[in-house]
């Protein structure tokens, strides 16, 4: 799908607890800046699974949001949120390698905040974003890390046959 700032990409409806939850999929958009500056701040507090532990700066995440959305307009990113009742509670991304000679290689990575998790979010977009970034993209490789501890992750990513 061709990248529209902002544009919906598609409608997720989850159970949780009994509920059915619609959650927005769409591209970021540069207005977006302090709600994904919340949402991954508020994912810092929540895990210790991140490469990142230290709150982010908002003029950091301007400048994180600029780029990511610089690389999306070049094909060598692809970065997708997800929305609820207004609010972001997951993103998700690919970002093609810089090293010409791995241009077939990318690098996958999830966040989804805690009460989102185990109830199919976190499937649904790695399903939309490795679809993208093999289609799109044409990447032959998407490569990950995941920390030894963190079990929920290492569920997602055998759904999805990867090794680590």
């Amino acid at each position: 799908m061709k990248f529209k700032e902002g544009k919906t990409i598609g409608k997720l409806y989850i159970e949780k607890h009994g509920k059915k939850l619609e959650v927005v999929i769409r591209w970021p958009k540069r207005n977006d800046v302090v709600k994904i500056w919340k949402f991954y701040n508020k994912v810092i507090k929540e895990t210790e699974f991140l490469s990142r532990i230290t709150p982010v700066k908002l003029s950091d995440e301007r400048k994180f949001l600029r780029d990511m959305i610089n690389g999306i307009k070049k094909n060598d990113k692809i970065y997708i949120i997800a929305e609820h009742d207004g609010n972001i509670v997951g993103s998700v991304s690919v970002e093609r390698t810089s090293m010409e000679t791995h241009r077939h290689v990318g690098i996958y990575g999830i966040c989804i905040l805690k009460k989102y998790t185990s109830i199919g979010l976190g499937s649904k977009l790695t399903k939309h974003v490795l679809d993208t970034a093999k289609n799109q993209m044409k990447l032959e490789i998407v490569r990950l890390g995941v920390y030894h501890k963190n079990k929920i992750a290492q569920r997602l990513y055998k759904k999805f046959k990867f090794v680590y």
